[in-house]
């Protein structure tokens, strides 16, 4: 993605000075879409976002995205400063990175999704809005406000993070996660480890995950990968997800790419939800790629299996 220099500014501290840079960068798409029950639609989206950056004189480097496309959503456009939804902060120095804000908590970010296996994506996110698919565990349960560290030394890192509940009452979740990648003379392999539990929330039973993952990337373009999770919550009445597989396949060559995903989901009452997934995408160059995704859900005792579809332009400015 191209990005292009918005402001530099000088900031003064007070321990000396610091140069900060502000880049604007920007997606927007068109084409077509359809869901099993609507016709065929128009979709257009434009997305905008911010990236800030700068280094004080000690080292340590610091920075910020907004996401103009979710920044004014929520309690952010009434001003609520404890829920700036679409926005991350970080800091960080030789103690590691820490993140505050939209951001994936611990298990999220050292799991690899199936959906994120050699997935060019679509106008639409057709591919990973399947019954069968789980792209956040229990990341954005309570107010969505996230507080990660990561660590990482060589190949091996590991990150700590929290999440306030909606109540205000002061229930933490909390998550840790775990992840090694390793550099096999062009084969990647990515493995990822973490936990979660939910802060109790006041209308529901506190929650946790369990989840591991593994991918290879081939250096003929060929990603191959897995995940599997595993929920559990202290109230045996309420139905919830009870474990998740999910498998995704990716291939790139040239301009091409093209990935499929399939994933099961199995609820406490043994019920399952599965789904497929489909992407692909042809580069045109300069930042512009046709885009094209399917899904399609099996869930038990569905009258019918649901089915999306899109195609269009991904221009990246």
């Amino acid at each position: 993605m191209k990005k292009i220099l918005f402001a530099s500014t000088a900031l003064v501290a007070f321990s000396g000075a610091a140069v900060a840079d502000v880049a604007l960068s920007g997606r927007a798409e068109m084409g077509l879409f359809q869901t099993s029950d609507d016709e065929l639609q128009f979709f257009t989206d434009i997305d905008v976002t911010f990236t800030m950056s700068g280094e004080t004189d000690g080292g340590l480097t610091f920075g910020a995205s907004v996401d103009l496309d979710e920044g004014g959503d929520g309690a952010a456009a009434v001003a609520d400063n404890s829920d700036d939804g679409g926005a991350t902060i970080f800091i960080a120095g030789s103690f590691g990175t820490i993140t505050m804000g939209d951001t994936d908590g611990a298990l999220d970010w050292a799991l690899t999704e199936a959906g994120n296996v050699g997935n060019p994506g679509s106008l639409a996110d057709d591919e990973t809005s399947h019954a069968g698919y789980v792209g956040s565990y229990l990341d954005g349960g309570n107010d969505g406000q996230i507080l990660r560290w990561d660590y990482s030394v060589g190949d091996f890192g590991v990150a700590v993070s929290l999440e306030d509940d909606n109540g205000g009452d002061g229930d933490i979740g909390y998550a840790l996660g775990l992840r090694y990648n390793l550099d096999l003379g062009g084969t990647t392999v990515a493995l990822g480890l973490g936990y979660q539990e939910a802060a109790t929330a006041a209308a529901g039973p506190q929650a946790d995950a369990i989840g591991v993952s593994a991918s290879v990337t081939l250096a003929n373009g060929l990603s191959i990968g897995a995940v599997y999770a595993d929920w559990d919550d202290d109230d045996a009445a309420a139905v919830g997800p009870d474990s998740n597989l999910g498998i995704g396949v990716g291939y790139s060559t040239g301009a091409f790419s093209i990935h499929a995903n399939y994933g099961v989901v199995e609820d406490d009452t043994g019920a399952e939800s599965a789904g497929l997934g489909l992407a692909a995408a042809y580069d045109l160059g300069g930042g512009a790629v046709i885009h094209a995704g399917y899904s399609t859900d099996d869930i038990d005792g569905a009258a019918f299996d649901r089915q999306r579809a899109s195609i269009g332009l991904g221009l990246s400015f």
